[in-house]
């Protein structure tokens, strides 16, 4: 192919030497164009002095530029004196469109006929208030789309193979994005976040497992008299039943002021002594702790008060639930007081704030992701100062785009329901679409009604969906915990021991991958399609989804304890089922899997790579004279002659390589020096030929370790 130079109709811009051209249409449109091949239509520039009047942009003399700004990269800048901007982009009708917004329309993970503004969805189906969103979407065509801004907009997919955007800004840049170097939607993704923002690495101890409790005042037992006394005894629960923890978290109420917000403290009467209580969580019990914060100036407290004063309220436009207005955070001193404030939590031992609302109404809709990003960044600025990066766990539903480098998400108030559950899957996959990689839900869901709900059965799919998500995240408290009436006498205590304990023993794995988030953008949950591109089927596949790239989870979300499966064609020539290690399923066909509450359908690839292991004590106290242990898990096949796992711990990372020869039947595997605290790292192989796998140890000294075994069968 020819390399064509192209330059920008702006000077401005530099020159890009690149295998793609741009160019404007004579109706004003921009074309993407290989050679003679149409890769992208960018139909129409849309411009107006209102969004249900914005039109194609017809006099393209000024305002307009667009250019390559990297060989897999075009800049489109409107500025004109129109109030409105957008674009519009056409492809052929069977043509998917994914992201925009975390919750799942429909239960689907695209976004099929779907328009709506870019803001919090509120309440819905399955799912309330699930509201992690950016403007950015990606295609089954191969490209991507991404408005930086954070202006209000809309977005409209009703039109089959047409997407439109149109915003509220006199002024607004888009990119389309393309692949590089073959990585397909992935690479686009890594693009995106590239040019907008990457999550940190979290703390090991925010991934969970993290239990809470809506309201920690009530729902006492035994001796208990207090929150803080009904913390501990949450804490002794875990601790006497053998069940991993990292960090436990108090929604509201726990402080002073009105609906226990906005006194900047904790009720003496519910917490005595909070300083020493949150140490000894920390220090004794080996559990992080959390608060619930948002921004709203509830009625009577010293926040309230102070924006009064200073006029630092929205006008009062009835917000959801009387919980009062919202500061305007674009004012300094508004930003500057409420941040200092917050700034107590860390001073008392608080790692972190799970932060809430922020689309109820509290402030006009048009400002809505404006001010969100302005309250993630002081809610991580009032944390940042005492604990620094990646020493705390801030959470929250309603996030926006570049805000990703400030908190995590968890995906809102789910219904307590197997509908709750399957919109919570497609939550799931969508959030990983638009980079809110760390994320996790209320196990159980939110949403409840009566005795009993979630019931036993809900509640175990569920827990087992948790165990394989980046954060295992669970609610107790107020009639719904396993060891008290009504589930005492329920399965439901022992599934989360088995579950919680399984994603402590997968955090190497688990934190393996957010270092990948934090570098690449790439989710942990995995939409089939970005690990298996080219097979069409799994474009519209909403309830099983790739757990990093060696894992293929399918969470049972429906009554009954079965499901078909779809094995994608790509990834691997088959999969194995991983529990029991005895069912190899090939690649491009379906089985009906039914699966025991103490169990899932979970499968791996061929030359999966896979670290395990109890890496962070957190509750485990009971173990005496702990240390950490961490074991490799290998599932060669000759079909792979080469696989790699990056394994991130300690601050570095380390590659894995494993290499098979079907020559002489062997099998190698190189550390690539991996050491673990001054420990050995245990590998253990799954062969054919005996019932647990063949296992051997190695501890890996100096330069690296390097481990061969011949004469093997592999399972696949």
């Amino acid at each position: 192919m020819v390399r064509i130079s192209w330059l920008s109709l702006s000077a401005l811009v530099p020159l890009v030497v690149c295998d793609y051209t741009i160019t404007l249409t004579p109706s004003s449109g921009l074309l993407v164009t290989d050679g003679n091949t149409t890769l992208v239509d960018n139909t129409a520039i849309l411009a107006g002095a209102q969004n249900t009047t914005a039109g194609a942009l017809r006099n393209t003399t000024q305002g307009l530029t667009y250019a390559f700004i990297s060989p897999t990269v075009a800049k489109v800048t409107l500025n004109t004196s129109n109030a409105f901007h957008g674009a519009r982009f056409s492809a052929s009708k069977t043509t998917r469109f994914y992201g925009v917004w975390e919750y799942p329309f429909s239960s689907r993970i695209d976004n099929a006929n779907v328009a709506f503004e870019l803001k919090g969805v509120g309440n819905n189906v399955g799912i309330n208030w699930s509201n992690a969103r950016a403007p950015f979407f990606l295609t089954s065509a191969g490209y991507g789309v991404y408005a930086d801004t954070l202006k209000m907009g809309s977005y409209d997919f009703t039109t089959p193979g047409e997407a439109q955007f149109i915003f509220n800004s006199s002024s607004l840049v888009y990119y389309i994005i393309l692949p590089k170097d073959d990585g397909g939607l992935k690479s686009v993704i890594e693009q995106y976040t590239g040019l907008s923002a990457r999550s940190e690495i979290p703390p090991t101890s925010g991934l969970g497992p993290t239990f809470w409790s809506d309201d920690f005042t009530l729902d006492f037992h035994g001796n208990v008299s207090n929150a803080q006394e009904n913390i501990q005894d949450v804490v002794d629960h875990l601790y006497n039943n053998r069940i991993r923890a990292t960090s436990i978290f108090a929604d509201r109420p726990y402080g002073s002021g009105n609906r226990s917000w906005g006194n900047f403290d904790f009720d003496p009467k519910q917490y005595p002594d909070p300083a020493s209580f949150i140490q000894n969580l920390t220090e004794v019990s080996g559990m992080d702790f959390q608060v619930w914060t948002a921004n709203r100036a509830q009625y009577g407290t010293k926040l309230y008060n102070a924006s009064t004063q200073d006029r630092w309220l929205f006008p009062d436009d009835h917000p959801v639930g009387g919980l009062g207005e919202a500061l305007n955070l674009s004012i300094p001193a508004a930003y500057n007081y409420f941040d200092e404030s917050l700034k107590y939590f860390a001073a008392v031992g608080v790692k972190g704030y799970k932060i809430d609302r922020g689309e109820e109404g509290e402030m006009p809709d048009y400002v809505q992701n404006e001010q969100m990003a302005l309250f993630l960044d002081l809610a991580y600025d009032s944390m940042v100062g005492t604990w620094g990066k990646g020493g705390f766990y801030n959470f929250a539903r309603s996030a926006v785009d570049r805000s990703r480098a400030k908190t995590h998400v968890w995906n809102g108030d789910s219904s307590a329901n197997f509908t709750g559950l399957a919109y919570s899957v497609a939550s799931g996959i969508r959030s990983g679409l638009i980079s809110f990689g760390i994320w996790g839900s209320d196990t159980g869901g939110y949403t409840r009604e009566g005795a009993l709900t979630p019931s036993p059965e809900v509640w175990a799919r569920w827990m087992w969906f948790s165990a394989f998500s980046p954060v295992y995240e669970l609610m107790l408290g107020t009639n719904h915990t396993p060891w008290y009436p009504p589930y005492d006498n329920t399965s439901t205590l022992a599934v989360m021991k088995q579950t919680a304990n399984l994603h402590a023993d997968l955090l190497p794995y688990i934190r393996s991958y957010t270092n990948d988030v934090s570098k690449t953008g790439l989710p942990l949950i995995r939409a089939l399609f970005l690990e298996a591109e080219k097979d069409e089927k799994t474009w519209d596949i909403n309830d099983s989804y790739f757990f990093g790239s060696e894992f293929l989870v399918a969470p049972i979300v429906n009554a009954g304890g079965s499901r078909s499966v779809y094995f994608p064609i790509g990834p691997s020539k088959s999969y194995l089922e991983y529990f029991n290690k005895t069912q190899v399923y090939t690649a491009g066909t379906s089985a009906n899997i039914s699966s025991p509450l103490t169990s899932m359908p979970v499968f791996v690839k061929q030359g999966a790579i896979i670290p395990r292991g109890d890496v962070y004590q957190g509750n485990a106290k009971w173990i005496e004279g702990w240390t950490p242990d961490l074991r490799l898990e290998l599932y060669p096949s000759f079909d792979v002659p080469e696989s790699r796992f990056t394994y991130y711990g300690g601050g570095a990372e380390n590659e894995i390589v494993l290499k098979t020869n079907k020559a002489d039947r062997s099998a190698t595997v190189d550390t690539g020096g991996l050491e673990f605290n001054g420990w050995g790292v245990k590998i253990v192989w799954f062969l054919r030929g005996a019932e647990e796998g063949r296992i051997m140890d190695m501890t890996t000294e100096g330069e690296g370790g390097s481990l061969k075994v011949t004469n093997i069968e592999t399972l696949f």
